[in-house]
């Protein structure tokens, strides 16, 4: 749909050139392609036959669950993996990772223990503690940027910071400092040649988010003057926003309401007599979706919905009932049940 040069994206560019229209893809799909610059595949196809060894035969499953119950472990069961969720790998290497002691016992005592052979192997097992630990980074960045009610200010600030983060990771790996990644201090002996090739994934890593969020990086300043007004350079910005934001650095009353009030309601507050052009950029910065979350809750919510028990739900129905789903706004309950009563 955003094809830079056969789709809208690039139709739109050709039909209307020099426009300053915003096109920003979505940054959970990005962020879930980003994983694709990690050589993953030789651990996460182990570790998907592993779980796949055990909840794809009948009796197999049932005696390890059995088994588990019986060590009193924390939890009843592997999970599958799944491609089409973002989530799913981060969350089969954490509970096979919690797991592991008890998968080694239950294949051993089953006489089994080719089945498990590589949760003995040191090599393996780095690789498989550092991977857990840097899915489980991911799988957070993920979380955060999902839900309603941020701006793509909000979004951005939590990508920035997952860059940071995997600098930090990379020097600190280079320095054979695993304060972060903790795991691989319970695996002896990790070799520094294990540590580079580490150190290099993160650079690799980093350096995809770099290239997959350009879009973001181009707009930088425009999201400085709509989440810190009062600390961007007035000369580095747009000239018809020069004046109004020397006014509004200059008013210690509008400072301190920024301190204490939400982000759309300070730019609701302003005069638009003063602000004009503030105002405009705030409505189209707090417009921009940063990502297509609402819109595939709102086909999820319709999965949920639209069933074969609800036979009398009728379009308009479905649509009024999308529509409060998709918003924050909560139904006057008790105004409706007056008029109807």
């Amino acid at each position: 749909m955003t094809g830079k040069k056969s789709g809208f994206l690039g139709l739109f560019n050709q039909n209307y050139p020099g426009n300053n229209v915003v096109f920003l893809h979505c940054v959970i799909h990005q962020d879930a392609l980003c994983k694709s610059a990690l050589n993953m595949k030789p651990v996460l196809d182990a570790v998907v036959k592993l779980v796949n060894t055990i909840r794809s035969r009948g009796l197999t499953h049932r005696q390890f669950r059995d088994f588990l119950q019986s060590v009193q472990s924390e939890y009843s069961d592997v999970l599958y993996y799944t491609k089409v969720r973002w989530l799913s790998a981060g969350c089969v290497f954490e509970r096979v990772w919690q797991l592991k002691d008890d998968i080694v016992s239950f294949f051993h005592e089953k006489q089994c223990s080719a089945e498990c052979e590589m949760l003995e192997d040191t090599e393996w097992l780095s690789d498989f503690a550092f991977f857990t630990h840097l899915l489980c980074h991911i799988n957070n960045l993920n979380v955060k940027m999902q839900g309603k009610n941020q701006f793509i200010d909000d979004i951005w600030a939590h990508l920035k910071a997952f860059k940071l983060k995997l600098n930090l990771f990379a020097g600190q790996l280079a320095k054979n400092d695993l304060c972060h990644f903790s795991r691989l201090n319970s695996i002896p002996s990790v070799n520094e040649e294990k540590l580079k090739n580490y150190k290099d994934g993160l650079k690799k890593l980093h350096f995809e988010f770099e290239r997959r969020f350009q879009d973001f990086s181009a707009i930088q300043t425009e999201l400085d003057i709509f989440t810190m007004p009062f600390n961007v350079n007035c000369e580095a910005v747009r000239s018809d926003l020069q004046l109004e934001l020397i006014e509004l650095q200059s008013n210690n009353h509008l400072k301190q309401s920024f301190l204490n009030m939400p982000k759309l309601e300070f730019y609701k507050s302003l005069s638009k007599v003063t602000f004009p052009n503030l105002i405009s950029h705030a409505q189209k910065i707090s417009a921009m979706f940063a990502s297509s979350y609402i819109c595939e809750q709102v086909f999820s919510t319709m999965n949920l919905r639209k069933n074969y028990f609800r036979i009398r739900l009728t379009d308009e129905h479905l649509a009024s009932f999308l529509r409060i789903s998709a918003s924050h706004f909560e139904p006057q309950y008790k105004e409706l049940l007056k008029i109807k009563s």
